[in-house]
């Protein structure tokens, strides 16, 4: 999830670039949040051309509340001798976290009861390992699986974390990877008689300044980024400090961008969503366009001027910290 999504060239070509690089990365399953900001049209028509797996059990039709035919609850694979059952889910808040108007022929939910059918159904087909890859968010996930059994490894996303080892809940594990290319983590899996016996797990950072990238992707990437190339290199300002984003609260881009509504439309109070994507500038870096872009692109990104009162700001405050903080996982 989050993968069509963030970025200038990920704008102006509606997906096709992430696209274009997935493809090339030959992964075999995705699910997804941000995705379907690029509106229903768009994200049929690539899903539809995909050369790998669109999971999502909990991605219903909105008018006869079953499930999707565009994406399948969950794929199969053969790797070590071993049946394994990919099952995806995608980021259940879809509705209230982006604009239903995006997306109206499609809900989605958290949806324990069709989850747990899900695995039921595929160890009855004789899967011997059942992974879930997961856009709930890390605490979701923790609550998932003490809800739904059978479920052997769960891939995590949408909360950015990276573990450095997996938390383990009843008899399922949790992995998560982080975020923007910063890990990868390999999971070595122990399964006999169709049950996982043990694991071996490793969080492996990538220092993009000392690994040799691929050359066939470079190519790729570098054909994906031509068209836009003048635009993206062009320079803006430099930075004197920090420029960073991460966590549930504000960072120092979050203060960038509020401060330059301010200074902008003629504001007493600025206010922005504290996301946690977007890559970080070290003190004296160059501000690109495509720096920026990094940490607002959205398909309906606008700035809003309007007058609130008081007690208006202080229900915005609290709905936001109900959802940060609120003790049940399925309420954040």
């Amino acid at each position: 999830g989050d993968t069509w999504h963030g970025s200038y060239t990920c704008y102006h070509s509606e997906g096709q670039d992430m696209v274009n690089v997935m493809n090339g990365l030959k992964p075999d399953a995705m699910t997804f949040h941000w995705e379907f900001t690029l509106g229903t049209d768009r994200v049929t028509e690539l899903v539809e051309g995909l050369p790998f797996a669109a999971l999502g059990q909990n991605i219903f039709d909105a008018e006869w509340d079953e499930p999707s035919e565009l994406f399948k609850p969950y794929q199969f694979f053969e790797r070590g001798g071993v049946k394994i059952a990919v099952i995806g889910q995608a980021f259940p808040y879809m509705p209230i976290a982006n604009p239903r108007w995006m997306f109206p022929e499609f809900s989605f939910g958290i949806r324990d009861e069709n989850m747990q059918a899900m695995v039921d159904e595929v160890r009855a087909q004789g899967a011997e390992l059942v992974v879930c890859l997961s856009h709930n968010g890390f605490d979701v996930d923790k609550k998932m699986a003490s809800k739904v059994t059978g479920i052997d490894v769960i891939l995590t996303g949408h909360t950015h974390d990276a573990l450095p080892e997996p938390v383990l809940v009843g008899e399922t594990i949790l992995i998560a990877s982080g975020s923007n290319g910063k890990f990868v983590s390999r999971v070595d899996l122990d399964v006999r008689d169709g049950r996982m016996m043990g694991f071996r797990h490793k969080l492996i950072p990538i220092f993009s300044d000392v690994i040799a990238p691929d050359p066939q992707m470079a190519t790729q990437i570098e054909e994906q980024r031509a068209p836009y190339k003048a635009d993206l290199e062009e320079v803006i300002g430099q930075t004197d400090s920090l420029l960073y984003r991460r966590g549930n609260f504000n960072g120092t881009w979050d203060d960038l961008i509020c401060d330059a509504l301010l200074s902008e439309r003629e504001a007493d109070i600025a206010m922005s969503p504290g996301v946690r994507w977007g890559p970080s500038l070290i003190p004296g870096d160059d501000i690109t366009r495509e720096d920026i872009w990094n940490v607002t692109s959205m398909t309906y990104g606008k700035a809003y001027r309007s007058e609130m009162t008081g007690e208006f700001i202080k229900v915005i405050l609290e709905d936001v910290a109900d959802n940060i903080f609120n003790p049940d996982p399925y309420y954040q």
